[in-house]
């Protein structure tokens, strides 16, 4: 394993999280570092590197859509992570919202791996409009609290995910899942394999590091025309298309054979500045892969979406950010924080839309106080 793989890891929690990791898994075989973690221990058949979470709470059945379960469950297990992710510079956590294990337990591992100083980028989907208003309530309670946790976010719609009415539930729910796999393969050899232009493990763990809300396509193309087939399928692309505010930067990944011309790199790069932001960051990188894309081209796209904030106000965000997990990590080791509750230890914690009410209100809202 490479010095670049090691120092990333791919973390899949709940059912689908893990299905997606364990997809992206099989495309690298040993050369990708990563993680399944579930209450519920099927998912330990996948194979691979399994992690129980809570199994002498919930005894491996799964959280049932608890959500509150499964952030306890998910505090009991943190310390089993810790031998997991030693010299992990970079984790990439994917998971599905709506659920109880991808609800409760993603957001209390993040914020693990942050007290840890590790940088992480969720993957996320949100469920069906047709799954029901108790899982988009749980989706929609925990999005903000993962977003601000979270160093990168992207929330992908399920129902935009899928490309007709006509396929049945199953067959929706595969091709989200393989769709959102061959995004995070993409995403992973950005990283892991040669390119002309190289972007490594350390260069995309800055890019992360502070990149905040986001969103995430990629696109397969070949035959003539290539280059402009892919600028317009991203550039229609649903997961694309809805903002909550103008593009601050953006990262594009082109993966192809010894074909690949300086001609469709241009029109690349010079596509999707145009349709998504001429005074956007751009970074781009390619990865030559004779073998796989021979004849064909991948495009993977990353937009990261301005808050609005002026540089030094998200320097200064950044610090705070930083303030507010040192003292989270104090009060853990002391025995008053979401891990240690005194004598409600054992009680249940209130939540109110996905927010424990019992943490300090500027914790959860990363409010930096002056003492």
């Amino acid at each position: 394993m490479n010095e670049s793989a090691s120092s990333m890891l791919l973390i899949g929690i709940g059912t689908s999280g893990c299905s997606i990791a364990r997809s992206v898994a099989d495309s690298f075989g040993e050369s990708l570092r990563y993680i399944l973690a579930d209450t519920d221990a099927k998912s330990g058949d996948l194979g691979g590197p399994f992690t129980l979470i809570g199994s002498n709470r919930l005894s491996g059945r799964g959280a049932g859509g608890d959500v509150v379960a499964a952030r306890l469950a998910a505090e009991d297990s943190l310390g089993s992570f810790d031998t997991l992710i030693e010299g992990v510079r970079l984790a990439i956590v994917v998971t599905a919202l709506g659920g109880g294990t991808g609800s409760g337990a993603t957001l209390e591992v993040v914020k693990h791996l942050s007290d840890r100083g590790i940088p992480s980028c969720v993957f996320a989907t949100t469920p069906f409009a047709f799954e029901g208003a108790d899982r988009q309530r749980n989706a929609r309670g925990v999005m903000n609290m993962i977003e601000e946790a979270a160093n990168a976010c992207f929330f992908l719609p399920l129902d935009k995910l899928v490309e007709s009415d006509d396929q049945t539930m199953g067959d929706a729910m595969n091709k989200a899942i393989s769709i959102m796999a061959r995004g995070m393969t993409l995403f992973w050899r950005l990283a892991t394999k040669p390119g002309y232009i190289r972007l490594d493990a350390e260069r995309m763990r800055h890019l992360i590091a502070g990149s905040g809300k986001g969103r995430f396509a990629s696109v397969l193309v070949q035959g003539e025309n290539r280059a402009e087939k892919a600028v317009e399928e991203l550039r229609n692309s649903k997961l694309l298309l809805d903002s909550s505010g103008p593009v601050r930067a953006m990262l594009c990944g082109v993966l192809a054979g010894d074909d690949l011309r300086l001609s469709e790199i241009g029109v690349i790069s010079e596509g999707l500045r145009l349709s998504f932001g001429e005074r956007a960051g751009f970074e781009l990188a390619t990865v030559n892969d004779e073998e796989t894309f021979s004849g064909r081209l991948a495009v993977v796209l990353m937009l990261f979406e301005s808050n609005g904030r002026t540089d030094a106000e998200e320097e200064e965000a950044a610090k705070t950010n930083e303030a507010v997990r040192r003292r989270r990590k104090q009060k853990a080791v002391l025995g008053t924080g979401p891990t240690g509750r005194g004598r409600f230890n054992n009680a249940e914690p209130t939540i109110w839309n996905g927010e424990d009410l019992d943490v300090p209100t500027f914790i959860r809202r990363n409010i930096s106080l002056d003492y």
